[in-house]
């Protein structure tokens, strides 16, 4: 998996070389940032299936149809809303891994990688968890560089399914 630790390692293990001091600087980088990183993961773990509800009703009133419309993938039953929940969750999850890691590394490999063929198969809309992950990101609570550091992974997402 992608993370700028292991980025820089590999790029000077392929060279034959110690690190650069570019490569440093990277690590360096990551190391500064890692307490925001583990604390975004933390307020993910406390709060993520809290945030998944809400940003699950989120979309059930921008997007109305969802909940009248019959189908697996629509919140017409407690089954489709649960889903819909266990869906955003799963973003968040991942999303909050990211956050450990300091890389995109868990959302290329586990979610961006197959997302189109997805969204085709089940007949989900991408704009459903741009309109999640933009209720999250806006409503969080999280300050400074914690806040920082879970809206770059956040944005990261949502670009990717835009």
């Amino acid at each position: 998996m992608k993370t700028p630790l292991t980025e820089a390692i590999s790029t000077a293990d392929v060279r034959g070389s110690y690190l650069s001091n570019t490569e440093m600087q990277a690590v360096f980088g990551r190391f500064n940032r890692a307490k925001a990183g583990l604390e975004a993961a933390k307020a993910f773990s406390q709060n993520g299936k809290k945030w998944s509800e809400a940003a699950a009703n989120h979309v059930y009133k921008k997007f109305p149809y969802t909940t009248q419309m019959e189908g697996p993938q629509y919140a017409s039953t407690n089954e489709g809303k649960n889903k819909c929940v266990r869906d955003i969750d799963h973003y968040l999850r991942t999303i909050s891994y990211c956050c450990v890691v300091g890389g995109t590394g868990p959302l290329d490999e586990y979610v961006v990688a197959g997302l189109s063929e997805l969204n085709a198969a089940l007949g989900l809309s991408p704009s459903w968890y741009v309109a999640a992950l933009e209720f999250v990101r806006d409503n969080h609570g999280l300050s400074k560089d914690v806040a920082g550091e879970a809206n770059i992974y956040l944005n990261y997402a949502i670009n990717a399914l835009s």
